[in-house]
This record gives C-alpha cells, sequence and structure tokens, in this order.
C-alpha cells in the first residue's frame, strides 16, 4: 500500500505537488498497530505514523504534537498578523524587535545556511517570492528590470540580529520568509514531544520533510523519492532509521511560458529560477538542517551542491541533475535502490 504524500510549500493552501511515498508492507499479527493521524497546518497536510500498543494514548501523544506544529504556525507564518515574522517585516528598516527564542533559533540557523552555501539558502527572499507569486498566477515571468529592482532588497547579510533575541532588517522593504526551514523545525519539536511521551518507532511528515525514528516491525522504513518528470512513479526508494528527510524539486510550483519552466526556487543571486537541477533531497539527524540544505544544494547545483554535502558531518544527499541523471554521496549507495 503506497501512502502519497503532498509537499506543499509553507503556510499556504491549496498544496501541490511534491510527493514524498511512504511503503507499508501488509501489517503482521503484532499487538504493536500502526497507527496513522492527519491533520492540515502550515498550508499542507502533517501525517503522524506510530507504532503503539495503545491506541487511545497514542491519539492524546499524537494531539500534542499537533498542537505543537500549530503553535510554531502561530509564531513563524507570515500570514499570521500577529506572528514573529510579521512584525519583523514591518519594521523593516526602522527598529529592532523581539522574537521568541524560537524563532530566533530558527533565524540563527537559517543565517548559517546561508554562510556556508554563499548565500543560495537566504530567508530575506521574501520580496522575491511575492514577485514570482504574482507572477506564477499570471502565468508570466515579471519583467528582468522588475528582478533587479527587487534584488536590491535580498542579501541575509542585512538581517541582523544580536545575542538579546532581537533582529532587524536593515532596509525598508526587506522581508523574510521561514518556509524553507521552519516546517523542518515543526517537526524536529514534533518528533521531540512524540520520543518524549515514549514513542520510538514513528515518523513526522508535514507534506515531505519528514523525521523518521526507530523501526518499522524490526526492519528500517521505506522512503520512496518521486521522479520529477513523472508524478505516479517512484524514482527510488531509500531505507531510513532515526533520520530526517526533505526533498526541494522544481515541480512543485510552477508554470510554462513560451516552452520554458519557471518554477518556485529561486536563486538569490540572480532573482530568478536555479538552473541545473530537477530536485535534491537531503537526509541529515534533524529536519531543520534537511529543510533548508535541500533548498540551498538546488540552488547550488549539482556540482558544487554535492562537495557542500560532502563537506557537512552527518549529511547525505540525492540529485538529479537537469537532465534527469542522479547522483548521491557515498553513505547512501547501501541504502538506496532503483526502481525501473
Amino acid at each position: 500500500m503506497l501512502d502519497n504524500l503532498m509537499k506543499g510549500r509553507f503556510f499556504r493552501l491549496p498544496f501541490p505537488l511534491f510527493f514524498f511515498i511512504l511503503f507499508v508492507n501488509p501489517l503482521p499479527s503484532h499487538s504493536t498497530n500502526l497507527n496513522k493521524y492527519h491533520q492540515v497546518s502550515m498550508g499542507t497536510v502533517i501525517e503522524i505514523t506510530l507504532l503503539s500498543e495503545d491506541e487511545e494514548a497514542a491519539k492524546k501523544a499524537t494531539l500534542q504534537a499537533f498542537q505543537e506544529i500549530k503553535r510554531i504556525e502561530q509564531l513563524m507564518s507570515p500570514w499570521i498578523g500577529s506572528s514573529d515574522v510579521t512584525r519583523l517585516n514591518r519594521s523593516a528598516g526602522k527598529e529592532w524587535v523581539k522574537v521568541s527564542p524560537e524563532t530566533f533559533d530558527v533565524i540563527q540557523r537559517a543565517q548559517k545556511i546561508s554562510g556556508f552555501s554563499e548565500g543560495a539558502f537566504d530567508i530575506t527572499i521574501a520580496p522575491l517570492t511575492q514577485l514570482w507569486r504574482k507572477a506564477r498566477e499570471k502565468g508570466v515571468p515579471p519583467p528582468p528590470e522588475e528582478v533587479k529592482k527587487i534584488l536590491n532588497l535580498v542579501n541575509f547579510r542585512n538581517l541582523l540580529i544580536q545575542s538579546d533575541g532581537k533582529a532587524f532588517l536593515k532596509k525598508k522593504g526587506m522581508a523574510i520568509d521561514l518556509g524553507g526551514i521552519a516546517k523542518g523545525y515543526a517537526v524536529d519539536r514534533a518528533f521531540e514531544i512524540l520520543t518524549s511521551l515514549g514513542y520510538k518507532n514513528l515518523i513526522v511528515n508535514a507534506g515531505g520533510d519528514l523525521r523518521t525514528g526507530g523501526l518499522k516491525y524490526y526492519e528500517p522504513w521505506s522512503i520512496g523519492i518521486q521522479n520529477p518528470r513523472s508524478a505516479e512513479k517512484v524514482m527510488a526508494t531509500v531505507s531510513v532509521s532515526d533520520s530526517a528527510i526533505a526533498t526541494s524539486g522544481d515541480y512543485e510550483k510552477f508554470f510554462f511560458h513560451q516552452g520554458k519552466r519557471y518554477h518556485h526556487i529561486l536563486n538569490p543571486n540572480t532573482g530568478f529560477p536555479a538552473v541545473g537541477c530537477q530536485s535534491v533531497t537531503i537526509l541529515s539527524k534533524d529536519g531543520m538542517t534537511a529543510d533548508g540544505l535541500a533548498t540551498a544544494v538546488f540552488v547550488l547545483g549539482p556540482e558544487k551542491g554535492y562537495a557542500l554535502c560532502q563537506r557537512l558531518q552527518d549529511v547525505q544527499c540525492f540529485i538529479v541533475d537537469r537532465e534527469g541523471m542522479a547522483v548521491m554521496t557515498p553513505g547512501l549507495k547501501d541504502r538506496i535502490s532503483f526502481n525501473p
């Protein structure tokens, strides 16, 4: 049986278009059951899978995890007027803003990923994202001169942070979007709550940002990676346990104009959709790292992205380049199988 789990981007419905595919084999006769629960939050479907002997207790535990994800959405969604992100964006070029310790930590992690990816990941990309969202609605790319103008507002170095938990956007009109990392953080927090309650064998899946724990009936969890050019086909299957996984792909949100694909993963240096990859899957120890790196590696392209993953500890990557050829780090070779 296959469960197709949609990967929407952060905080907005309807959700296209990325699928992580979780394989669930027929259940053996066990006292421990595979329990699945769903909720919509952060603009996508959240699915929690638990192995548990007590279904009622599992439901209560899962409710706590869902509530935690919603709490994080209230802190970090740009669509909520009272969120830390909205308050910071409103104060761009004016004043420092005190944010919650959690939002501060996420911003710090984002800035760190920006630094070692040479700005390929940049949460100050929000004005550019807004420009391309309007373009996608019209089905026509924005004029280059308009992109160039907006690019002046995109630079992670112009987002300043202080040790007292305050942040400041240096230019009026700047804005941040935590969509490329906050969902990974929410997955981490939900996962941590469930493990603190004693659940060892589980998956938390926020629309394709996954974190796995333990095993499924004494075997690693099997996660399918979609063929970037065929939504119904699984390109490869990877065996995972106690790992976070995230994928970025050019097929999640896109439009064609004059025969060219324009997708939503933007290069902060050019202002246009990144070229070089069809999809990037990252495995790491935590969801925040996997989430942010999936975007960073996609923007960097196959060669630079692969080299970055090789330099980082406890990170593996599976990259499908613009021609559809796959490359992976050595740590994945014994854990992955390709489908015909």
